[in-house]
């Protein structure tokens, strides 16, 4: 697949119909099915047990667990932990008991790992006998954790964080001596892909697996609720196989390595709202076993609401998996808030083919975004492809629905890297979600995918389409339908309110009429007619043209006109056409024989004028005038070239200034060369168009075009110099660097057009094209914006910009432009708008080659 077909498939994806999305019924039956834990009114302070803010750990985990025996022997009811700190090493709950934090108060997990016995848990979503979590339960039903204090977890790069085996945690090689890096992460997946049994799987002191805050296996209603909980050593809330899990109105603050918020795993009816999360990785990670252990347990994660959490650092806001072996469905997250440059991404589903599993019926809605580091929605069926692991297990992501979904800054919108084996993403569906400030790209997708359909989506400011919604595959037809129907009179484009002989009018209808060319339509023709119509009458008059200024921008349109003789010859426009030819040849000229710009422009040559004349100028002799003169005129035409090349040409800077003045007087030229300030990039556009234009009419025996052809390479080899290495688009003042310079419209679609052109042609070298496919890519991602009505938009032209005039035999008393200096600031301040007509041309045309390239 070439690469403008592979930029196309990141921005429109195929489409058939979805779900329905957001099942508000479903979601109203789950919230109804979750059941909350059921504990006694008893009530014991740990202090009647013999707890102390004195006492050792070890005497206050005594304590703590007396009372809790002593309460479990009663029926359950509620532990509670008064005011002050209390040091402790793991707990452990039974059934019925709530452990309630009270405020002020601190519970405070030490690093004795003596005090933190084997039990059966997992790690990583794989099942083993490790370290005590700080809060554990087995088998236990309603469970509670709760209260308005805090758990500290003791986890910090002095105790348990530096055993993930990282130096920004502490982990130093060769002092550091016990972390996971030591091979017991690696021995426990070997163990669990070979299905070793759980209780063959020892792990605990010396092996470097961390313990989670809060763990709940294998029970009935549990809850976390209040509590503050901060600086984990592994995850922070880890429920495991258990049913109807609530997590209500936590404050989760930790920074560790694999600092997960709250991970439920292989779990069913489980509620998670008004808590907040700031942690080191995930912030809520949906799990269901990793690997052999989850196809063994055979627990899909399902019925999980998540709602009204904020969400600041960590890896993803809502994950799935990656340890989601056993599969996940019927997720609905709504109303949440997540704002962060540290906060990676929104909505992460990862997994790859280790792991398996089915991820299906996943909902968001109502989520606002400040911003997040990568993507808004990314699906990762490749997630750690150098995994050690038993392949083959191809995992299937389907029916993920997201609306209503807001963000002011990320580097992509959408984000999939599906299997280039298997198609198991689909049904993907986004709606009425608005993501801007992207900086890299609004949607990409790699390997196989089906049915990802983006409806009322908006990113930067472009509709998202589908590629089965596209109205046209071809971009050229696209741009060129958009503008009809914005403007449905041809003599009204670039935002005329009257009918206008203009140059840049004449770009713009020669763009379509090759699109017409290419793509054929009737209404194209017609609409193009209608200017020829409008503008020029049976005897020749042209609507607002004036033979006495000797404006060459009054000569372009002419070449439209020259060039719809072949749709049918009018008298008023042969009339006209031999007007426009007789300008030409009685235009003013400089010493060299270089056209004046205008009679207003005395003794000035702009690279903008070469385009303005030749082209109409050589077209026309080598079309109607006797085969010598033609020969005249086409020197004429090369001598110009090379005269304004020699007199705009910068050997500082390798560009070719805006213009040149023949007296040196004028207030923006350079006293000593005549030149203007800078390069400004269209009016380099300009030039490179116009040798473009006039080799396309030159015979091939014509003795001179080699010199036309060796100028273009000349002028592009330095514009491809200057070509934005990131965005493969250009600046608008070429030669200036600068916060305030912009990337800019116009001018980029010219030089893509010429560096396709060109090498299509064989002038330029095939490094040239892969020069312009770049740029026609970076214009794709950066300028085009599909509207709402789903017409496109070509974004960022520069409207005008100019020189003067300043005094001049010609320029009526009062009329001097003094702002039109040629600085850099002048020309910072001319307006930038959408859908400048002298764009609108050059994109169809680059449109068209990149068209012809395809095709290839």
């Amino acid at each position: 697949m070439n690469k403008f077909s592979v930029l196309i498939l990141m921005v429109f994806f195929p489409l058939i119909a979805l779900a329905d999305g957001w099942n508000e019924a479903e979601y109203r039956a789950i919230e109804r099915s979750i059941e909350q834990p059921k504990i006694a009114k008893r009530t014991v302070v740990i202090t009647k047990f013999g707890a102390k803010t004195t006492a050792s750990a070890a005497q206050n985990q005594q304590a703590i667990h007396r009372a809790i025996a002593y309460l479990a022997k009663q029926g359950g009811g509620k532990v509670i932990v008064p005011a002050g700190k209390w040091q402790t090493g793991a707990l452990r709950l039974a059934s019925g008991i709530e452990l309630v934090v009270s405020k002020d108060a601190l519970l405070q997990f030490v690093f004795d790992r003596s005090l933190y016995p084997l039990v059966k848990t997992s790690w990583e979503g794989m099942m083993c006998w490790n370290y005590s979590p700080c809060i554990y339960s087995y088998g236990a039903d309603d469970v509670v954790v709760s209260g308005e204090g805090t758990i500290d977890g003791g986890g910090s790069n002095e105790t348990w964080w530096p055993m993930c085996g990282k130096q920004v945690f502490g982990y130093v090689k060769g002092v550091t001596k016990e972390a996971q890096v030591s091979g017991s992460r690696r021995r426990l997946q070997q163990l669990a892909e070979d299905d070793v049994p759980w209780d063959e799987r020892r792990f605990g002191l010396g092996q470097g697996l961390r313990p989670q805050l809060i763990n709940f296996v294998k029970g009935n209603r549990v809850r976390v609720s209040g509590v503050t909980l901060l600086h984990s050593p592994f995850w922070v809330i880890h429920p495991l196989l258990c049913k109807n899990v609530t997590v209500d109105s936590v404050k989760i603050w930790n920074e560790g390595p694999n600092g997960d918020g709250c991970d439920p795993e292989g779990c069913e009816n489980v509620l998670i709202q008004n808590t907040h999360f700031h942690t080191g990785d995930d912030c809520i990670a949906i799990k269901s076993g990793r690997n052999n252990d989850g196809r063994m347990w055979n627990k899909p994660s399902r019925n999980i609401i998540i709602r009204n959490c904020v969400m600041e650092d960590g890896h993803g806001g809502i994950v799935i998996g990656s340890e989601i072996s056993g599969g996940c469905k019927n997720v609905y997250a709504e109303d949440c808030t997540m704002d962060s440059p540290h906060l990676d991404r929104v909505l992460r589903i990862k997994t790859n083919n280790c792991r398996g599993g089915r991820i299906e019926n996943i909902n968001m809605r109502r989520v606002k975004v400040g911003q997040c580091k990568e993507a808004v929605v990314k699906i990762n069926l490749d997630y750690e492809p150098k995994e050690p692991c038993y392949r083959g297990f191809e995992p299937e992501v389907r029916d993920v629905n997201v609306e209503d979904v807001t963000c002011r800054k990320s580097a992509y919108g959408v984000l999939i890297v599906g299997r280039d084996s298997v198609e198991n993403v689909s049904d993907i569906r986004l709606k009425d979600c608005v993501f801007n400030g992207i900086g890299r790209e609004n949607v990409r997708i790699t390997g196989k995918t089906r049915n990802v359909k983006f409806d009322n989506v908006m990113m930067n400011g472009s509709l998202v389409l589908a590629s089965e919604d596209r109205p046209y595959k071809s971009m050229a037809q696209w741009m060129t339908y958009s503008e009809m129907k914005r403007t449905p009179k041809s003599y009204l484009l670039d935002f005329a309110s009257k009918p206008r002989w203009n140059y840049a009018v004449g770009i713009e209808l020669e763009g379509l009429l090759d699109t017409y060319r290419v793509h054929g339509d009737d209404s194209i023709l017609n609409y193009l007619h209608t200017y020829r119509q409008k503008m020029i009458d049976e005897r020749g008059d042209v609507v607002g043209y004036d033979y006495n200024a000797f404006n060459l921008d009054n000569v372009r349109p002419a070449k439209f006109i020259l060039r719809m003789q072949q749709y049918g010859a009018r008298k008023g426009e042969k009339i006209a056409l031999k007007t426009f030819m007789k300008q030409l040849l009685n235009q003013p000229r400089t010493r060299e024989s270089v056209f004046w710009h205008k009679a207003i422009y005395a003794n000035q040559v702009w690279l903008d004028g070469i385009f303005m004349g030749l082209p109409f100028y050589c077209d026309y002799a080598v079309k109607n005038c006797s085969p010598r003169k033609a020969r005249r005129i086409l020197d004429d035409a090369v001598n110009q070239m090379m005269q304004t090349d020699r007199r705009t040409y910068d050997e500082k800077t390798g560009l070719w200034k805006h213009a040149w003045d023949e007296t040196h007087r004028q207030f923006w030229a350079n006293l000593l060369t005549g030149q203007s300030r800078h390069t400004w990039a269209r009016a380099l556009g300009w030039y490179v168009m116009a040798m473009t234009e006039c080799l396309d009419v030159m015979p091939d025996d014509y003795p001179r075009k080699a010199e036309v052809v060796a100028l273009l390479q000349k002028v592009m080899k330095a514009v491809v110099q200057y070509q934005d290495k990131k965005s493969g688009v250009w600046y608008d003042v070429l030669d200036v660097e600068s916060p305030k310079n912009y990337l800019e419209s116009t001018a980029s679609c010219m030089f893509a057009y010429v560096l396709l052109k060109g090498s299509r042609m064989g002038w330029l070298d095939t490094d040239f094209n892969e020069a312009g496919k770049r740029a026609y890519e970076g214009i794709l991602k950066r300028f085009i914006r599909v509207n709402k009505d789903r017409t496109i938009s070509l974004t960022d032209c520069c409207s005008v910009s100019g020189l003067g005039p300043g005094k001049g035999p010609f320029v009526p008393a009062g009329k001097e432009n003094y702002k039109r200096d040629g600085s850099f600031d002048y020309y910072m301040s001319e307006p930038i708008r959408d859908n400048d007509a002298k764009g609108i041309g050059p994109f169809i045309w680059a449109s068209l080659e990149m068209e012809r390239l395809n095709a290839q």
